[in-house]
């Protein structure tokens, strides 16, 4: 399971994008706990939308673990929660 960090901004993009690319060359669906995250920005919500996205192509899909009221505001907020498949408790 890939561990979301405390901080869902611009600069750790990189890093978290490098990190996906990982997850992603094992062919399944991706297991992500989300307690940690207290913010994220439009680029993360956008990163991970991507990641959705791709996804939904190859019929994968990701799983979401814990909650965070902090990335569930911004994906509400920019319209993509459905998408994202976030649900809220």
């Amino acid at each position: 399971m890939f561990q979301l960090p405390e901080e869902l901004i611009i600069n750790n993009i990189s890093t978290l994008y490098q990190s996906f690319i990982a997850l992603l060359e094992e062919g399944d669906d991706i297991e992500i706990d989300i307690n940690q995250v207290i913010q994220a920005d439009t680029a993360s919500i956008q990163l991970l939308c991507a990641l959705q996205k791709h996804l939904h192509s190859t019929e994968h899909k990701i799983q979401w673990h814990g909650k965070s009221d902090a990335l569930i505001a911004s994906a509400k907020t920019l319209g993509v929660l459905t998408f994202l498949e976030i649900e809220q408790a």
